[in-house]
């Protein structure tokens, strides 16, 4: 009960400083009215009632989705760039049609940059050498495609891209479904790729009711999921740590399965596990952080996360976390891009 109401007291808060407080600040900027008005306490009851039933149910209206995910991403923009415009206004006197022109013409630009970003693909290459490797390999690594929050066409596109690409293996770090209206049918591009698949579950999986049932037809697609397994690449150990448990126990569950004197491939969604088990493996491949997806959002998933994007060295064994290949709740991005990563292993 007590976690009930302090959940609906954090989401009424949220609802309000994203969905409401933008509009009386936007209002404030032209007219000069309060920002602060009794009046913004109907449209918060309202949108906190369509964000708790978004989260709280297994409705999958789009429409209720794109209401709640891009009224999320566009306040969150608004409350960066209009308390500015506040206040340069009243330092400036600047005249309030023209500053509420100006944060409109801001805020417009901001997000369509967002969009842009999040509907963009790039794709990254790292070269790694190791004695343990006996021939060249190339391995493309996808993460986070959250189809839910992004439709099944983003994952058509994703392989459409990885189609041009040349590769050896396909690895995928998780998260690449997120909602209760996922189909088994949204990831049947991954069945035009040639090469072999590998999967380890990420967080969202496991939040899908029946999600087990899902994973259980990967293999119908060629996608071996790896949970708390290990699979022989080429001479390369790949080691696969599903999500759904403690860090500590995804933490032994490398340290079981490493291969003294092979190249060990840890594939784990979470960045939170590499410190412990850095003498374990040669490489690992993480997601989750998204980079922080939306700028300055990176700042605060590193309080949570010391690795939150790129690549990481101890010795011998490196770490790259990689921003995702699709976005959470809305699909914007500002400060972060959509990413293949494509290792190159080469003996040395």
């Amino acid at each position: 009960m007590i976690r009930t109401v302090i959940l609906s007291s954090i989401i009424f808060v949220l609802a309000y400083m994203l969905y409401v407080l933008p509009v009386f600040m936007l209002k404030a900027l032209f007219t000069g009215s309060a920002v602060v008005s009794p009046a913004a306490l109907p449209p918060t009851v309202l949108a906190f009632g369509l964000v708790r039933l978004y989260l709280a149910t297994g409705i999958t209206s789009r429409l209720l989705k794109g209401v709640v995910n891009y009224g999320m991403g566009i306040g969150f923009l608004a409350m960066m760039i209009l308390p500015a415009m506040l206040l340069a206004k009243a330092a400036a006197g600047l005249d309030g049609m023209l500053a509420g022109w100006i944060a409109v013409a801001s805020l417009g630009a901001v997000t369509a940059v967002c969009l842009f970003n999040a509907n963009s693909l790039s794709v990254r290459r790292l070269a790694l050498t190791s004695d343990r490797i006996a021939r060249p390999v190339t391995l493309a690594f996808i993460s986070d495609v959250h189809i839910g929050s992004n439709p099944p066409a983003h994952l058509g596109r994703i392989c459409d891209r990885l189609g041009k690409l040349e590769f050896d293996s396909l690895l995928i770090g998780g998260d690449l479904f997120d909602s209760s209206d996922f189909r088994f049918e949204d990831i049947a591009p991954l069945g035009r790729l040639t090469t072999a698949i590998y999967f380890v579950t990420g967080n969202h999986e496991g939040y899908v009711k029946g999600y087990k049932a899902h994973l259980a037809r990967f293999a119908e697609l060629g996608i071996r999921v790896l949970d708390n397994d290990a699979a022989d690449f080429q001479g390369i150990n790949l080691i696969g740590v599903g999500d759904e448990q403690p860090p500590v126990a995804r933490a032994r569950a490398v340290d079981r399965l490493h291969r003294d004197g092979r190249f060990n491939i840890a594939l784990v969604h979470q960045p939170s596990i590499w410190d412990r088990t850095e003498n374990r493996v040669e490489l690992m491949l993480c997601g989750h952080t998204h980079n922080g997806q939306i700028f300055p959002f990176n700042f605060l998933v590193r309080l949570q996360f010391r690795h939150v994007y790129g690549l990481f060295a101890d010795g011998a064994s490196k770490l790259y976390v990689s921003s995702g290949c699709g976005c959470w709740g809305p699909r914007m991005r500002l400060g972060s891009r959509n990413e293949i990563v494509l290792v190159d292993l080469r003996p040395g």
